[in-house]
């Protein structure tokens, strides 16, 4: 991990950013589901088209992106 890990309980509809990624616009994501019995949260990138329609991250590795000046 690149950075502290997150403690930030996100919801769906939230903007978040990954913490391998550039921290760049082009690289936010929106969480659109948590799976509940697992804990990862399913994620979409927003600005961009990735190799999967959807990620599956820990909540340890998606940030506030305002964390890295990036307004959303």
């Amino acid at each position: 991990m690149n950075h502290k890990s997150n403690k930030i309980n996100w919801q769906v509809g939230d903007v978040v950013i990954h913490d391998a990624d550039a921290k760049t616009c082009t690289m936010l994501m929106k969480v659109v589901k948590i799976i509940e019995s697992t804990g990862l949260f399913k994620t979409v990138y927003i600005n961009r088209t990735g190799n999967e329609k959807f990620y599956l991250n820990r909540r340890s590795v998606l940030h506030d992106p305002r964390r890295f000046d990036i307004d959303v």
